[in-house]
């Protein structure tokens, strides 16, 4: 048994129970996490359940990061590209960070976009640090 066949058989049983009887479920995980020594798993398992919930029911998981954690007009067409170009219905969660100072970070699926005034100024701080060739 591994975190993750743990995860995909906690949302298979999650489906055909009332929403009341989750907290048991979860307990019941937890302890099948501890007694195959999984318990360092712990930490993470709520993602990996998350993770296959959204696998499960098709839809695509998208993170927007913004400054402020409001997103605006952009939230929605975000949603609107996406459900376009992947013909699937998304679930959009807003995060605020203030160290992005600007722009936005974009996250779907396991892909990263950045828009952000601290991933350009990175991207500066690295080029102006290369070497210059002397050819």
């Amino acid at each position: 048994m591994t975190s993750d066949s743990l995860a995909r058989a906690f949302v298979d049983v999650a489906k055909t129970l009332p929403h009341d009887e989750i907290p048991a479920l979860a307990e019941t995980a937890a302890h099948l996490l501890l007694q195959h020594g999984l318990l360092k798993s712990a930490h993470t398992f709520p993602r990996l359940v998350e993770r296959e919930w959204f696998r499960s029911t098709g839809e695509v998981q998208i993170c927007i990061t913004t400054m402020s954690g409001h997103a605006g007009t952009l939230k929605k067409d975000i949603a609107q590209i996406v459900e376009q170009t992947l013909k699937r219905s998304c679930h959009i969660e807003e995060q605020a960070d203030a160290s992005v100072l600007g722009g936005v970070l974009l996250q779907i699926g396991d892909e990263r976009y950045d828009a952000t005034l601290r991933g350009a100024l990175q991207g500066l701080s690295t080029q102006l640090a290369a070497p210059v060739p002397l050819s």
